[in-house]
């Protein structure tokens, strides 16, 4: 298992963009990352959530010529007084790219980043034509845990 310059599995970059987190009874728009990694990041804000909870994350970047955006399902890992951390589930390729790019383009260090990148993806990559994961052959729909 490949390690960072700081002993985590995949390094954290400072990533200081807004993201919409959706549990299954409450939304929080505009949240402010603090950090992002290969699989997963650090939010800012004063959430009722709880280890364990599940979500989805949208993040979206737009451009005078593009929209690039990260849909993924992920779940809480650990909170304190600052924020949460949360930990991806699942994602479409185009937003494990999009991810892979970002982590490369905003790095201090890209060479040491793009070394790190594994040949196998940390979470599960659903499918893109239907946007839901795939589970022992059969399509189940993305949602947050709980329902909606």
């Amino acid at each position: 298992m490949n390690t960072s310059k700081d002993g985590r599995q995949f390094t954290r970059i400072n990533f200081t963009r807004k993201v919409r987190l959706e549990f299954n009874s409450t939304d929080y728009d505009f949240c402010q990352i603090k950090d992002l990694s290969l699989t997963g990041m650090f939010v800012f804000g004063s959430f009722e959530q709880k280890v364990g909870d599940t979500c989805i994350v949208n993040l979206c970047q737009t451009g005078p010529s593009t929209k690039l955006a990260l849909h993924a399902t992920a779940t809480v890992v650990w909170t304190n007084d600052y924020g949460l951390a949360i930990q991806f589930k699942s994602m479409a390729y185009d937003s494990y790219m999009f991810l892979q790019t970002t982590l490369l383009y905003e790095a201090e260090d890209p060479i040491f980043i793009g070394l790190e990148l594994p040949t196998d993806c940390p979470f599960e990559i659903i499918d893109i034509a239907s946007e839901t994961p795939l589970e022992g052959g059969r399509i189940v729909r993305l949602k947050a845990e709980g329902g909606r």
